[in-house]
């Protein structure tokens, strides 16, 4: 048993979550008061010998999905050269273009998994050694997702997840939601991945917390500032990865916020207000 304090109560009270600003619909998470109340917590790993160093990614993303590919492995060279025992760099959601725009842009820049966008970031992943994510617009017959990727160090993609919650941004760009969940192993960590507003997703969320997840890998495109705890860590018993964007894209605006957080929903390590990563050591 992990030393956190854990209970996932059942009993919930009707309080908005307002983390993030989503677009959840019949599917809407409440929190409980154990969650609500954001007391402190120590978190104390069961030293199981398993670990897991993570690059999280905050990029300012370019209209042009080549610029934005480019710098993708740009900042995949730039971690791995200064931080050589990196095991897993992730990026954020719809990384590969702009977020918030019209159904013809996404069109253009959604590719099908596999395809070539992740043939060229896995050979890159293969050359490095390393475990990556990154959020994309993958199309699927007459359908476009809000998808994320997971590709290991062999160059194989171990997970693919498309987001369940959409956000009224995820609803003008023409989005589809999927309703799907997925756990995959990075070095031992059991990992549910999730895409934004899928935290606030109640079906999700209870598949995870049933699976007993180790690890949240997430994708965002928020415009939020540092919390003073994480709900969602707390709530799932499970270390979280926050990548995000940065800067402005038409009317909207990024704040670049990138965290890791530990299953006591404590915020480790943290940047905002600015483009570049951060590399923090999970423990089990």
């Amino acid at each position: 048993m992990r030393k956190t304090i854990l209970a996932i109560f059942r009993l919930k009270i009707f309080f908005a979550l307002i983390i993030l600003n989503s677009g959840c619909e019949k599917d809407y998470l409440t929190i409980n008061a154990f969650e609500a109340e954001g007391t402190t917590v120590l978190y104390e790993p069961d030293n199981t010998g398993k670990s897991l160093k993570v690059a999280v990614v905050s990029m300012k993303c370019s209209f042009s999905i080549e610029e934005n590919v480019q710098k993708i492995i740009d900042y995949i060279k730039e971690i791995v050269d200064l931080e050589p025992s990196v095991n897993l760099i992730s990026f954020g959601e719809s990384i590969t273009g702009w977020y918030a725009e019209d159904p013809q842009y996404i069109d253009q820049i959604s590719e099908s998994i596999p395809g070539p966008l992740t043939d060229t970031l896995s050979s890159y992943a293969k050359k490095s050694g390393i475990y990556l994510s990154f959020g994309m617009a993958e199309s699927k017959g007459d359908r476009i997702y809000n998808s994320m990727v997971v590709i290991n160090p062999e160059g194989e993609i171990i997970g693919k997840h498309r987001k369940n919650t959409l956000t009224p941004e995820d609803k003008k760009a023409g989005y589809s939601s999927y309703k799907n969940s997925n756990v995959i192993e990075i070095r031992g960590f059991n990992t549910g991945m999730m895409i934004c507003a899928d935290v606030n997703g109640e079906w999700l969320t209870n598949q995870y917390i049933d699976e007993g997840i180790d690890l949240v890998l997430s994708a965002f495109a928020s415009p939020i500032g540092v919390p003073s705890f994480n709900i969602i860590s707390r709530r799932m018993n499970a270390w979280q990865i926050f990548p995000n964007r940065y800067g402005k894209e038409n009317d909207e605006r990024y704040s670049g916020l990138i965290y890791v957080s530990d299953p006591a929903g404590n915020i480790v390590k943290y940047s905002s207000d600015k483009e570049g990563f951060i590399t923090y050591k999970l423990l089990q």
